[in-house]
């Protein structure tokens, strides 16, 4: 059996956690202060000030010289802390995890990949995130290696004192990015460095769902590990940072009292029901996904073939009670992969070719009621993934609706041949406060500095608070443009 060291330095743990950790142990009580040496913000930024944006280099890489990192040293003492956090945090508590769905031993082993000949099991899972009424919740989408766009978000939060540095400021604000880091993009590795830079700063504040390009196929083929051999070679430690990302949920379920939302990458995944996940008696608990029941799903569901409509035949000869061997097999994680249509008027279910499944609202609506509880309510979801490098009608509506589309506003299906401008009569949100709509599906945009924001032509960064209240009538969505972004 071929065992990797994926330590990146010293001190990481690798034995398996869940049976030596104290259940009351807290992430936050990690001795930050062995990091004073680590890249200051300021002078972070103005390390990466030199660096040529994407738009500039295409699908170039920079020259090695203007790297912010010119050697492996801090980047490989960040991996280690993430990983030294993983294994002594909540992740680690047994008592966190659903008692019928937790991982077994080699989830906590970091020595070892699922990827490789004698590999662990891939074990993807997801997380339960309670909040005070007070919270705000700010969202990100895909990055693909724009770190300009991500340095200019940060340096708002500088400037607004939500951020000092690198350091969220007050326990009521939490960070969650919703996935696709890397590819695409001349600066993953500056992007990981940044995304974990704030992950162990803010253990209990910042969080990172999966994405479907969190996965070392995917890195693979669409340019990061191109990236990562270019500018480190071999010493870069790709498969520890691949190893990092067994260690973020696909879905996150953030909320208050008896509300939540489902914040994740791709979309909805029918035949995982959250419910007991969502009881469990833990502000942070874990669930690991297991079994996926998609059968199971269609034959116990009443009325299921009427909801579907000509989705019906389409779902039972596809859908399958499976256990997930990777992100992509026997078949795609819906968490990290699927999408939703745009407008009421179009199929409950299709499927993109060469891509995933396409969920209706109708559908989706009864997903998510499927997976709450008597106690507690998915009241939306928050999700990015849905782009395009060209424009197309997806593309239109988040340029249109300032970066944060809601899907099912319209009720005609879009045109293939119309223009952004004609989408001023359709009437879809594009004001910065927005109430929270029960059951809809919020898209976020990818970063501009992207060959998506060349392609569509647009300069705007996105993000979204989501500001939480003791009745969900109260929550809001408020969404903020930034266009001081480095080209």
């Amino acid at each position: 059996m071929l065992s990797l060291n994926l330590s990146c330095g010293q001190g990481v743990q690798t034995t398996p956690a869940a049976q030596t950790q104290q259940a009351d142990t807290n992430s936050a009580s990690t001795d930050i202060s062995k990091d004073k040496a680590w890249t200051s913000f300021e002078d972070w930024i103005r390390k990466c000030d030199p660096l040529p944006p994407n738009r500039k280099l295409g699908m170039t890489l920079p020259d090695k010289s203007l790297l912010p990192m010119q050697d492996l040293t801090e980047f490989r003492a960040v991996l280690d802390r993430f990983f030294e956090l993983q294994l002594t945090g909540p992740l680690s508590d047994a008592g966190k995890w659903v008692n019928s769905n937790k991982p077994d031993a080699t989830f906590y082993d970091t020595s070892r990949v699922y990827f490789e000949r004698g590999g662990i099991p891939f074990q993807p899972f997801t997380q339960k995130l309670f909040l005070s009424a007070e919270s705000k919740v700010l969202l990100h989408g895909d990055l693909h290696g724009d770190v300009h766009s991500l340095n200019a978000w940060l340096k708002h939060l500088n400037d607004e004192g939500m951020l000092n540095g690198f350091k969220i400021q007050s326990p009521d604000t939490h960070m969650v990015f919703l996935g696709d880091y890397t590819d695409r993009g001349a600066y993953g590795v500056e992007v990981m460095y940044v995304l974990l830079r704030l992950r162990v700063e803010n253990p209990d504040n910042v969080w990172m769902a999966r994405g479907n390009h969190e996965d070392i196929r995917l890195t693979m083929e669409y340019g990061f590990l191109r990236e990562a051999n270019a500018k480190y070679g071999p010493e870069f430690p790709i498969k520890p940072l691949s190893r990092i990302y067994d260690f973020l949920p696909v879905v996150i379920y953030l909320g208050h009292q008896s509300n939540f939302v489902q914040c994740n990458h791709g979309g909805v995944e029918p035949g995982y029901n959250p419910s007991e996940l969502l009881d469990h008696r833990s502000d942070i608990a874990y669930q690991l996904i297991g079994d996926i029941k998609q059968q199971t799903f269609l034959s116990e569901t009443p009325g299921i073939d009427s909801v579907l409509g000509s989705g019906a035949q389409l779902a039972h000869s596809n859908f399958k009670d499976h256990t997930p061997t990777s992100p992509s097999t026997p078949t795609v994680l819906g968490f990290m992969w699927n999408d939703f249509s745009l407008t009421k008027g179009e199929a409950q279910l299709a499927i993109d070719p060469g891509r995933a499944w396409v969920y209706g609202d109708r559908l989706t609506q009864l997903i998510l009621k499927q997976g709450s509880s008597s106690i507690h309510r998915i009241r939306a979801i928050m999700r990015a993934h849905q782009h395009s490098s060209l424009p197309n009608p997806m593309m239109r509506r988040l340029v249109h609706s300032k970066g944060v589309f809601r899907h099912w506003q319209e009720s005609i299906p879009p045109s293939q041949s119309e223009q952004l401008s004609s989408l001023s009569g359709l009437k879809l949100e594009t004001g910065n406060q927005r109430p929270l709509v029960d059951g809809a599906v919020y898209t976020f945009n990818v970063a501009p500095d992207s060959y998506y924001g060349a392609g569509n032509k647009y300069d705007f960064d996105t993000f979204g608070i989501l500001h939480l209240d003791a009745e969900f009538e109260q929550w809001k969505l408020e969404v903020v443009n930034l266009s001081n972004i480095k080209w």
